[in-house]
């Protein structure tokens, strides 16, 4: 009989916290001026609904959960265009946490949906602004419990999925290009543990110290992934691999295949 797996997702959209962001630092009202901004959210709920809502929906398997954490301080207009945006997700979950800690608030979150009917709990991270290729979950599941048994014992196993593109927004023009990465990115990382195996999940550390921390496998056959780089990146990109040379054909067909978009679509996208 396989081995069943619950696979849960979390996307922060626009959550202040203490720690976790380049200005979480900062007082927790000049954090809501600068977050809630009118024209910064218009910029957010565009790229979340062009991009992250629609790869979600597009996923060939639906048996997940994604829950989208918010500040309770976010204004109601915000809330409600956000629960619009994802109520066609059959597994969607919106998830309010005052201001505190990131990770007690993520932890929180995933705690509040882990079934202990389930031998093992698969959490992975998106970015409100990225993308997972169509078949994300049904490769993640195929692979999650097939990793977590390899040391087989009980201890948390990360899957990195490595290979995807980048999709650079600038007033000069948008840049589609792919690499491969060494370490694990922000978008798509999933952590396998053992359901008893309570209070480690994918934030657990920086996504690029997995490997330091918890034993970690590169996935790297196909595109997981379309990552975004613009102007309100929380922090500058950083590269840990090489970027690939592949033709605007090759990219053209990785695009059609796996992220059910065209390059049109994406150098449409506004800064």
């Amino acid at each position: 009989m396989a081995q069943k797996n619950q696979i849960v997702g979390l996307v922060r959209f626009s959550y202040i916290s203490k720690g976790g962001f380049a200005h979480s630092h900062d007082p927790q009202n000049d954090q809501e001026r600068m977050i809630f901004d009118a024209d910064r959210m218009e910029r957010r709920f565009n790229l979340f609904e062009k991009l992250t809502m629609r790869s979600l929906l597009a996923q060939t398997d639906q048996d997940f959960r994604c829950i989208f954490l918010i500040s309770k301080s976010i204004p109601s207009e915000y809330r409600m265009r956000l629960e619009m945006l994802v109520a066609p997700l059959q597994g969607a979950v919106v998830m309010q946490k005052p201001f505190m800690p990131q990770f007690r608030a993520i932890r929180s979150c995933y705690d509040a949906l882990r079934d202990e009917m389930h031998p093992y709990f698969t959490t992975f991270r998106l970015d409100d602004d990225d993308m997972l290729d169509a078949g994300f979950i049904q490769r993640l599941r195929c692979l999650a419990v097939p990793a977590a048994r390899v040391k087989d014992d009980g201890e948390p196993v990360v899957l990195a999925f490595n290979k995807g593109l980048y999709l650079e927004i600038t007033k000069g023009g948008n840049r589609i290009f792919d690499a491969c990465e060494r370490t694990p990115l922000s978008v798509g990382t999933a952590m396998i543990t053992k359901t008893g195996n309570c209070g480690k999940n994918i934030y657990s550390r920086n996504h690029r110290k997995l490997p330091a921390f918890f034993n970690t496998f590169s996935e790297v056959s196909e595109p997981a992934w379309l990552r975004t780089i613009h102007r309100d990146n929380d922090s500058i990109p950083e590269f840990t691999g090489n970027k690939e040379e592949h033709t605007d054909a090759e990219i053209d067909i990785q695009l059609r295949d796996s992220f059910r978009i065209s390059r049109a679509e994406l150098m449409n996208v506004r800064p």
